[in-house]
């Protein structure tokens, strides 16, 4: 998300024309398929029987998706009524699969993926490298409006060299910190009045210190490890052997953030936290997913990330459906190299490249193909109430509904869904209007992706003492230190300091070629 060309009326007007017109400007879009006929029994609609088949991937929990023949029946149904000249072949990958699968489908073998999403399998840079995908260079002529959608800053984060592979999956593209407090214990306090306003940590610490004396059977923590409070760009690696202070806007020079100062200070805050009884009993072996907690009657509250106080609400809502909590901004909004969490590419093996183009463009821009690949079928796996907003039909829920709803933010353009789930109608349009916010400030290093294979040892090393030791310092169980102290000297003897250096090198010649 790494998420400035806003989604502008005039444009959405343009996209929707764009989204009916002919794919006679298409190349090869309406020519004969080199695909092999299709299967025996295969339900084409009539007239588009040798229009190209591409396989796309559809994001399954659980790899039966029962009602994926009807799904994919009624969206190429639609894609023949607007002549799109393209069929899809839409293929459930289960998300515990993925990696495998995907690896497997990307290799030459029959069962091959044209389309999918780089989210949970590799980078774009590692697709590239790999030669998993193909440019998209010269579609920006065809489908400029498809460079036009997110913030200009954001297609960086999809890009090697400066040529655009991906194409990223729309979403906030930006976050800031927020604490969600169960609401009758801010009754009990006095601070339901400040619900969705932006206070201080200090306030907060306050705050939670007062709930804890009155509820001191509850925690008021979980996961610390927390990028926008720590005001880090970590460039997406969840380890952090090299990042950016001030969420990468003031400067471009990489430093080793467990030998600074601010990583002790950071470390002391948790120590303290649990000193002061805000972490739950014996952290290191339990878990500290808030929303769980919360649930369970273990837990007051927690951190967590959110573009907009209204959308943190709506995830409270969906989460912990049976308590209320009030949200309060901690932090101001940022996007750093760890807010674009997706994209969407061409398979090197696909046949028909101009079709799967044509086809991603639709997922993109047309409401129908967008809502039929993350919604479903309206009445079949959702219904829709007088605000706009969708709900599981009566008597289905995600066990029984047939088609995945839980995930509109793996596809190409969850904001041409309806909000699911929640009574938020402004889900996605408040979305889009973070894009335009002008609070939001950007990485300078937005888009930068780490190569380790120059340092594959030290970084592997320096990974494993990260993983080691950081858990026991966010959760303040250990003497700050004694332990901070024997985690650096580990790093050191480890080679950290040739993984920053790398790493600076790579950071500068990407700003470079940017330049």
């Amino acid at each position: 998300m790494k998420k400035t060309a806003a989604v502008l009326a005039a444009l959405l007007l343009c996209i929707l024309a764009a989204a009916c017109r002919s794919t006679d400007d298409v190349p090869g879009a309406n020519a004969g398929s080199s695909d092999p006929a299709p299967e025996a029994g295969e339900n084409r609609p009539a007239g588009a029987e040798n229009w190209p088949l591409i396989r796309m991937e559809v994001c399954s929990y659980s790899g039966d998706e029962t009602l994926e023949p009807e799904v994919e029946n009624a969206l190429n149904r639609y894609l023949a009524s607007i002549d799109a000249g393209v069929q899809a072949d839409l293929v459930p990958i289960a998300i515990t699969d993925r990696p495998t699968s995907l690896a497997l489908m990307l290799s030459g073998t029959e069962n091959r993926i044209d389309l999918y999403n780089w989210r949970w399998y590799s980078t774009v840079r590692g697709l590239v490298e790999s030669n998993q995908c193909i440019s998209l260079e010269k579609y920006r002529s065809i489908y400029p409006e498809l460079w036009e959608l997110f913030p200009e800053a954001v297609y960086d984060t999809c890009k090697v060299n400066g040529e655009q592979y991906s194409l990223p999956s729309a979403d906030s593209f930006g976050t800031f910190q927020v604490y969600a407090l169960r609401k009758d214990i801010a009754d009990e306090l006095g601070i339901s009045s400040l619900d969705r306003k932006k206070i201080s940590m200090d306030d907060l610490e306050r705050y939670l210190l007062s709930a804890e004396e009155l509820h001191p059977e509850l925690c008021y923590q979980g996961s610390m490890w927390l990028e926008p409070l720590q005001n880090i760009d970590t460039f997406g690696d969840s380890h952090a052997l090299g990042v950016l202070p001030d969420r990468g806007t003031s400067g471009t020079r990489v430093i080793n953030y467990y030998g600074s100062g601010a990583f002790e200070e950071y470390c002391r805050m948790c120590h303290d936290f649990a000193e002061k009884g805000l972490f739950r009993d014996d952290p290191l072996n339990n878990n500290l997913a808030g929303a769980p907690m919360v649930n369970e009657g273990l837990c007051g509250g927690f951190l967590f990330e959110a573009y907009s106080c209204d959308y943190a609400n709506s995830l409270m809502e969906a989460q912990c459906p049976e308590i209320p909590m009030v949200i309060f901004q901690i932090t101001s909004p940022g996007c750093d190299n760890a807010c674009v969490y997706g994209g969407w590419q061409i398979s090197v093996l696909c046949r028909n490249p101009d079709a799967a183009m044509k086809l991603l463009y639709l997922s993109y821009t047309d409401e129908t193909v967008a809502r039929l690949l993350a919604m479903g079928i309206e009445g079949r796996t959702y219904e829709v109430d007088e605000n706009g907003c969708a709900w599981y039909p009566e008597g289905t829920d995600a066990s029984n509904c047939g088609w995945n709803m839980s995930a509109p933010w793996f596809y190409p353009n969850e904001c041409l869904c309806l909000p699911f789930e929640t009574e938020n109608a402004a889900y996605y349009t408040g979305m889009k209007d973070f894009w335009q916010n002008p609070e939001v400030q950007y990485s300078r290093a937005l888009g930068f992706v780490f190569d380790t294979k120059p340092v594959f040892d030290e970084y592997a090393a320096c990974s494993a003492i990260i993983d080691e030791y950081r858990p026991a310092l966010m959760c303040g169980q250990v003497d700050v230190d004694a332990y901070l102290l024997r985690m650096n000297e580990e790093l050191q003897n480890n080679g950290i300091d040739r993984i920053i250096s790398e790493m600076q090198k790579q950071l500068d010649s990407f700003l470079a070629s940017k330049s």
